[in-house]
């Protein structure tokens, strides 16, 4: 995938998350509902959705347990294909990075009044975002052990097609 179009998913990414958080009507941001909470206490909301799944609905502890982490694995998949560093070094930018964004979408939300800010969204979109490098490092580091990938050259990837000759050899095209 060209590095421009890797760019282009990650920044729609962020628009389309960015809907998600403030305008979304499926989630009450159509402006008839005014409701807003907030928590600082980690794990709080995690253990409580996990504890009372019975109270709550499997569908509304999917929403926020998985859907926190599934909303940000995006973000890492296509934050790592960016990166200019070794992938292999990658994951505590990754990481970081993602604790970060999540928290400014967070304070964001604390400002503004819209939805729930809560610091259980920081920890399990964090963990998203690092599933999403583990995937993307997952994909990278298997073409480069089949390889498939000869070299990282101005941000892009140099990819070969190997197959075995009549002899069992390895050739490239």
């Amino acid at each position: 995938m060209p590095f421009s179009v890797r760019i282009v998913c990650l920044m729609l990414w962020i628009v389309v998350l960015t809907y998600f958080l403030f305008f979304a009507e499926a989630f009450g941001r159509d402006g008839t509902i005014k409701t807003f909470s907030y928590n600082f206490i980690p794990f709080k909301e995690i253990l409580r959705f996990l504890t009372k799944t019975s109270y709550f609905g499997p569908k509304i502890v999917l929403i926020n347990v998985v859907g926190n982490i599934l909303c940000f694995l995006p973000f890492g998949f296509f934050f790592s294909s960016v990166m200019k560093y070794p992938v292999e070094h990658a994951a505590w930018k990754v990481t970081l990075v993602s604790t970060f964004l999540s928290a400014f979408m967070e304070a964001i939300q604390f400002l503004t009044r819209t939805g729930c800010c809560d610091i259980d969204d920081v920890i399990l979109n964090t963990f998203g975002g690092y599933l999403g490098y583990v995937v993307f490092s997952a994909l990278f580091l298997r073409k480069i052990e089949m390889g498939q990938i000869a070299e990282i050259r101005n941000e892009k990837i140099v990819e070969l097609t190997t197959y075995k000759d009549a002899a069992g050899r390895e050739a490239n095209n």
